[in-house]
């Protein structure tokens, strides 16, 4: 989608809709737009998802592979995060500019998939110190209508919620050596414990006040943005910063406070859709 620049006075009266609490789409400044979920889309993935939120289009697919684990985590797996913004999404995606914002959002994605030790990877371990899964998620921007970061984090998790790896079985090899065999019966699948894993909620300041699920005009808006990792356990699992404006200790603590709440109540949201798929949440 192909967002046209505000002029002055369309960006005084978004600031002036957030300030009276009615934005230009109708909500209140903690209203989410509803959004649609799709699991198992990408056939030849282990792991898929769809996710659209409003005018934000993203496709989630899940890759595996085998291979060593680091050595210094070798009772663990590995993710590794990938984000590819279509250039037909939003003219800011063509050229050089794009490489900086796919990797801005993978990064982010690590920081709080990963780097937060939210989600268990030792699940992921084969045989420790020689063996592990990998998994490589990828996630491709084929449109682009605002509050990228969280549609992001949903379409990850749910993708990392379908995702199915075949059955390993530790057997005995020559010469006293441990092996595995894979198992190719696709009734004998495992599911990954997804309970831990976050999403993000974004919250952006627009003059005094600040608000949940920007478009991509009232991002154009913005003073600064919080974007905060939360699971279904009420964890903080990462915040990230954005923006050139600062923001107080009072608000930030506000901002806290609101992404529990509208976090908890996205993850019910998909937790329903996800059992709707016959996929079992805790």
């Amino acid at each position: 989608m192909v967002i046209q620049s505000l002029s002055p006075s369309e960006i005084y009266f978004i600031q002036q809709g957030v300030e009276n609490n009615l934005r230009n789409d109708g909500r209140t400044r903690l209203d989410y737009r509803p959004f649609e979920l799709d699991i198992g889309e990408i056939s030849h993935a282990v792991g898929s998802s769809r996710i659209i939120l409003a005018d934000t289009h993203i496709l989630v697919g899940i890759k595996a592979d085998i291979s060593a684990p680091d050595p210094l985590t070798p009772n663990k797996g590995s993710l590794t995060f990938s984000v590819d913004c279509c250039p037909s999404a939003s003219p800011e995606y063509e050229g050089k500019g794009a490489d900086y914002i796919n990797i801005e959002l993978a990064k982010q994605l690590e920081r709080v998939m990963k780097d937060s030790n939210s989600m268990d990877l030792g699940g992921l371990c084969i045989m420790p110190g020689k063996y592990c899964w990998n998994l490589y998620i990828d996630a491709i921007v084929l449109d682009s209508g605002g509050n990228l970061f969280d549609a992001l984090s949903i379409g990850v998790r749910a993708a990392l919620a379908n995702t199915r790896l075949p059955t390993i079985r530790i057997t005995q090899g020559e010469y006293s050596t441990v092996d595995f065999e894979v198992s190719d019966d696709p009734e004998a699948m495992q599911s990954l414990d997804i309970d831990g894993v976050p999403i993000n909620v974004t919250l952006t300041t627009i003059g005094n006040q600040f608000v949940v699920d920007c478009s991509g005009e009232e991002e154009q808006c913005m003073d600064a943005r919080m974007t905060i990792g939360v699971n279904k356990r009420g964890n903080i699992c990462g915040i990230q910063k954005g923006g050139v404006a600062g923001i107080d200790a009072h608000t930030i603590n506000q901002m806290i406070l609101a992404a529990k709440q509208v976090g908890s109540e996205i993850l019910k949201t998909m937790d329903n859709v996800l059992k709707d798929h016959h996929i079992a949440t805790k």
